[in-house]
């Protein structure tokens, strides 16, 4: 039975206005294990030519007991669109060449 899952995500992206192409992400998602979440998730954001680099800290929605507010929203929108992918603020770090 699919469950929501949420992971810190690292991802390469095009660049940003700084030039820089990697970042962070919190992603909420539905799967079926940890392994099923993560193969969405990878899908899913591949579809926007963002590579995923690494998905770190999965735990399953209901488990949770303390939720920062951007993923508390992020559990609440991907509740209403089973299949969904729900993806918060990119937080890029300094990845550009010297």
């Amino acid at each position: 039975m699919d469950a929501l899952w949420t992971a810190q995500v690292h991802l390469l992206t095009p660049p940003n206005e700084f030039g820089d192409t990697r970042c962070w992400v919190n992603v909420v998602a539905w799967g079926i294990t940890p392994a099923n979440f993560a193969e969405n998730v990878c899908t899913i954001l591949g579809r926007r030519s963002w590579t995923v680099l690494s998905i770190v800290q999965t735990r399953r929605a209901a488990s949770l007991t303390i939720v920062a507010d951007e993923v508390a929203q992020q559990i609440e929108e991907a509740e209403k669109q089973p299949g969904s992918c729900i993806f918060g603020s990119l937080h890029y770090y300094p990845s550009k060449g010297a």
